[in-house]
């Protein structure tokens, strides 16, 4: 099936919208009923005038009353036509002239700030309400300049039930109850974009941790608590590798997560306060073979990339959303190996293949799309992930960690593009990585299609590797610069030899000491590809049997299945029975079972038997 262009016809460009002033500080002080589902209160903006001789100023306000406006104490003239807020100034301001715009307003709101509450179908469903700004809904539930390219400091002060608890971004500056109402106020002395203003309310119990002298807290439905702690413990530990790895200590003076029903997403990454879904809650059983840590890394990640540094526009959104996806690799990495971490590679491969081959094709970052939800897909998370890790590989850790401390402490509190991250690494490695970028990320789409062999010439000592590129050239679709290696094993060592592909067939002759047992091209799956490898059949063997990553081993037993015979279906059932990692056992499961003998399906039978790892079991079965 040919996938279909991204942007219809007629799609016009996005871009960042203008900004008349820069807002300093945001200051919201409203009531939240959550039985009649309402709001109000004040937005109390305090900003500085950007454009000379400005007389207006335009604000998102969608299905909201706005009751008045007053600039600087004085009403002012306004219009509202229940998208956009035009704010009349009594007469022009100059650059840098400072304003106190404050919006009184109301509503009931279908979207940005939802309303939890028990019904018919679900008696048990607990009172709560919350918010989702991303990525353009926080115009639903209060005035603002909703975009990512204006950032302030904030602060909430919010009123509800006195029975439940609000929790914002930032640190709690006050907290008292009068009579039936408690009123919390909550305040973040660090600028970040409107969309990460937050607010979740409810009989919310808190498990307190920390880490260096940050407070940790987590937040759950009072009850689950022990759920909350089992889910979230690894936390700290996060928090010690980003900020190690990043270069950037943790930025803010607090972190919570809280746990919220019927959210809309698996979590949100609002500064210093992450929201989560309940359904990932686990009890004792649950957490003998699961976890949640992608979820808890990623949105931890954000709070480096996408609160601290934030795309500019929407259309950059995979500097937050890939950052974010490669970091889950990163914390998986470092608690399981890069053997578990490896796993993740090829489960974002498949989610971005799919959707290139059945859905459409894209260039990571565009400006064409119809609204900004509709980018938020496999191309940005998955195939954004990846690109981050070939970018890892081809310039080696320490030159890939040290860019990234420099982007992080140039950028922060800023907003960035694409061409931002590719200045920040020629700046700290003197590589210039604009093709990289461009084929990747900004003006190129798909990916290669690579039909590689690999043969050992005995009498002349010499490996000849033939490598061609099969993608059809068209369109965005280019032909790729593929710097990579091809990995031998000679006698008990791995030989990595530096190999690149820059055009469409290539064939390496390689001199060794002596006969290669391995041949592995591209080891460890590095490259975003589709791949088809034809080697000899005891390369396969021995590459199942003593590969040094798990990846390439996994990739040997799938082969190896697809051959099938018996001395294929022994390597297999070697793999099976032997292999340290259970990812390799798994997949040799999945070749014998394509093999489908009698012989196959006894060691199958045998090994669901012996088998412990619950994840291995469910691939055996």
């Amino acid at each position: 099936m040919t996938a279909r262009e991204f942007a219809l016809p007629g799609t016009r460009p996005k871009f960042a919208p203008d900004r008349v002033v820069d807002i300093h500080h945001i200051t919201l002080e409203i009531d939240v009923d959550p039985q009649a589902r309402k709001v109000e209160g004040t937005v109390t903006l305090r900003a500085a005038v950007i454009a000379p001789n400005t007389r207006t100023i335009e604000l998102d306000a969608v299905e909201l009353q706005i009751d008045s406006v007053t600039v600087g104490g004085t009403p002012v003239t306004f219009r509202h036509d229940g998208k956009k807020l035009r704010v009349e100034l009594p007469a022009p301001h100059a650059t840098a002239a400072e304003l106190v715009i404050a919006i009184r307003y109301r509503g009931a709101p279908r979207r940005g700030l939802y309303f939890i509450a028990p019904d018919e179908g679900y008696p048990d469903k607990p009172v709560q309400v919350w918010t989702q700004g991303q990525d353009e809904d926080s115009r639903y539930w209060f005035p603002c300049f909703d975009a990512p390219n204006e950032k302030a400091t904030s602060e909430l002060i919010v009123t509800v039930p006195a029975g439940l608890f609000a929790l914002s971004n930032g640190t709690l500056v006050d907290d008292r109850t009068d009579g039936a109402k408690r009123t919390l106020h909550w305040r973040l002395d660090v600028p970040h974009s409107c969309y990460l203003i937050t607010l979740a309310i409810g009989d919310f119990a808190a498990v307190e941790t920390s880490w260096r002298d940050t407070p940790v807290v987590y937040y759950a439905q009072r009850g689950r608590e022990a759920e909350a702690e089992r889910t979230l413990a690894r936390t700290p530990e996060m928090l010690e590798l980003f900020s190690t790895q990043f270069g950037v200590a943790y930025p803010y003076p607090r972190y919570a997560q809280v746990f919220v029903a019927d959210f809309i997403f698996g979590g949100m990454e609002n500064t210093s306060a992450t929201t989560l879904t309940d359904t990932v809650l686990m009890d004792e059983r649950a957490a003998l073979d699961y976890d949640v840590d992608s979820l808890v890394a990623h949105e931890l990640a954000h709070q480096w990339f996408g609160d601290l540094v934030t795309c500019r526009d929407w259309g950059e959104g995979w500097l937050n959303e890939g950052f974010a996806t490669y970091s889950e690799y990163l914390w998986r990495e470092r608690h399981e190996g890069r053997d578990a971490a490896d796993l993740e590679l090829e489960e974002w491969a498949d989610c971005y293949f799919g959707e290139d081959s059945r859905r459409y094709r894209r260039t990571i970052a565009t400006k064409l799309y119809d609204e900004p939800i509709d980018i938020f897909d496999h191309h940005l998370y998955d195939k954004g992930g990846r690109v981050l890790h070939m970018l890892r590989h081809f310039l080696g850790d320490d030159q890939f960690f040290g860019a990234l401390r420099h982007y992080l402490g140039k950028h922060k509190h800023g907003v960035v593009e694409s061409r931002d991250l590719a200045r920040a690494f020629e700046d700290a490695t003197g590589k210039n990585v604009d093709w990289f970028f461009s084929q990747w990320v900004i003006d190129s789409a798909g990916h290669p299609e690579l039909e590689v062999s690999v043969r050992w010439d005995a009498e002349r000592g010499i490996a000849t590797v033939t490598v061609e590129q099969t993608q059809k050239v068209e369109g965005r679709t280019p032909l790729f610069r593929i710097p990579t290696s091809v990995r031998f094993r000679v006698g008990e060592r791995d030989h990595d030899h530096p190999v690149e592909l820059v055009d469409p067939k290539h064939v390496f002759h390689i001199r060794l000491d002596a006969e290669p047992t391995q041949m592995i091209f591209d080891p460890g799956r590095v490259i975003l590809a589709g791949m088809k490898v034809d080697k000899p059949e005891d390369v396969w063997w021995a590459e199942l049997q003593g590969a040094t990553l798990a990846i390439d081993r996994s990739s040997a037993a799938q082969a190896i299945g697809k051959r099938g015979g018996p001395h294929n279906e022994r390597a297999l059932g070697e793999a099976l029975a032997g292999d340290e990692f259970w990812a390799v056992r798994g997949a040799a499961a999945q070749g014998l079972a394509i093999v489908r003998t009698t012989m196959a399906r006894d060691r199958l039978i045998t090994a669901l038997g012996a088998e412990t790892h619950p994840r291995a079991r469910r691939m055996i079965a």
